[in-house]
């Protein structure tokens, strides 16, 4: 399918290789809340900035990534090397705002520090909605919304920025936060400053994501993730593969020219009904564009896992995965549908299992896959729950959001949602 990329190999062989052993570990629990500094916080201790200008943001970019190197859970989605390249690339609304929050130096001489960006953009209004809606910004490739919030004192940050939600300058009557976390320290974090401020919300859809977190060893986590008629058939299906010439798995190398590998995806992601369907990455110049760069930014910054099947030099299957904190996202997969009954992406994701459970750094990984997703669900039987958060700033959100909520309530009565069993496979 394309030519060979370099990187870390690990050739197949009839025996199962050996597995690097591991202490199970676990994604850290900080809680958010207010914690004891040199002397008491204080709202005048904060700076609030409205960003709409590009340069401005390109200016904070090392306050910016020192926030994300100490947000209380880390999302790249919102990190600088992923939204820079978005608003170079992307189209988006002129009324995209960066909000911003600075706190002072706690000592005398401290610099202020950036704490808290949320980047909102104002939906338009509609017969529907006609209420100021602002949203936390995503495009087509954002899977995780959650903003990054400095672990110090989360609450006390995120009760400032629903203060400044109540004043003319924000001038939405409610906010929608889409795809955040819906569980651990952020959550604990945001219902404590909900309640200090009084906040009228609703949770308008929730799900629950695949997650991987690491075992003792890779083979111990897919004993107990998976039954043995499954592992059996994934065998039986390598072995196939490996008959048809030199198997093996290749891995991107710290310091290695990305490219190569960006190319092969493409032309992988490309080659499928993806590309059939122009929904491919490089059926769009400026998606390809926008996820080379990318991913020469996370490379560059430690931050990127890439993962590839290669037959006889050539790839069959490669993946991405981007990194953050202790743990990682799974980004894209794309594999050579010629070979679709050996299942070569299912393959590489026993790989990636494989692959993880030999970085002592990195616990866990979300798999922003859709609900239900048939193969990963299978592979990753943990779930973290992902919700889209409705929060009212005033009276006239009060009112729109406690309509929806009547709503809701009337349409179960009307039409009680139907009970689905979820086979056993």
């Amino acid at each position: 399918m394309g030519s060979a990329a370099a990187g870390t190999v690990r050739a197949e062989s009839s025996a199962s290789p050996p597995e690097t052993p591991s202490a199970v570990t676990s994604i850290p629990k900080a809680d958010g809340h207010t914690q004891r500094n040199k002397r008491r916080i204080h709202e005048t201790d904060f700076r609030m900035e409205i960003v709409t200008d590009h340069a401005r943001l390109q200016e904070i970019i090392p306050q910016w990534s020192e926030l994300a190197s100490r947000s209380i859970e880390p999302n790249p989605f919102y990190e600088h090397w992923f939204v820079l390249p978005a608003l170079r690339h992307f189209p988006h609304d002129p009324g995209l705002r960066f909000i911003l929050i600075w706190q002072s130096g706690l000592r005398p001489g401290e610099s202020e520090k950036l704490v808290a960006m949320f980047p909102l953009q104002r939906q338009h209004k509609t017969w529907q909605q006609p209420l100021n809606c602002d949203r936390l910004w995503q495009h087509d490739y954002t899977y995780l919304c959650t903003p990054l919030v400095d672990s110090e004192n989360t609450a006390i940050i995120l009760t400032e920025f629903f203060k400044w939600t109540r004043t003319t300058a924000c001038g939405a009557s409610f906010l929608e936060l889409p795809h955040i976390h819906g569980e651990g320290p952020f959550q604990h974090a945001l219902l404590e400053a909900m309640e200090r401020q009084s906040v009228f919300s609703l949770v308008s859809h929730q799900y629950g994501r695949a997650l991987f977190r690491r075992a003792a060893s890779a083979e111990i986590y897919l004993d107990q993730a998976t039954t043995s008629h499954h592992r059996q058939e994934l065998r039986r299906q390598r072995r196939r593969l490996a008959e048809q010439g030199q198997f093996e798995t290749r891995e991107l190398n710290a310091g290695e020219n990305v490219d190569p590998w960006v190319d092969l995806f493409l032309q992988l992601e490309g080659g499928g009904w993806k590309g059939q369907q122009q929904t491919a990455m490089a059926s769009l110049s400026h998606h390809a564009q926008w996820f080379r760069d990318v991913c020469r930014a996370a490379q560059e910054r430690g931050q990127l896992m890439m993962l590839g099947l290669f037959l006889n030099g050539q790839a069959i299957a490669v993946k991405c995965n981007f990194l953050a904190g202790d743990g990682g996202f799974t980004f894209k997969i794309g594999f050579d549908e010629a070979y679709a009954k050996f299942s070569p992406g299912v393959q590489l994701e026993i790989e990636n299992i494989g692959f993880a459970h030999q970085k002592p750094d990195l616990n866990w990984l979300d798999s922003c896959a859709a609900p239900g997703h048939f193969m990963i669900s299978r592979l990753w039987p943990e779930r973290r729950t992902i919700q889209r958060l409705l929060v009212s700033t005033g009276r006239w959100g009060d009112l729109s959001i406690a309509a929806r909520f009547g709503l809701r309530a009337l349409r179960r009565v009307i039409k009680p949602p139907q009970q689905t069993a979820m086979a056993d496979n």
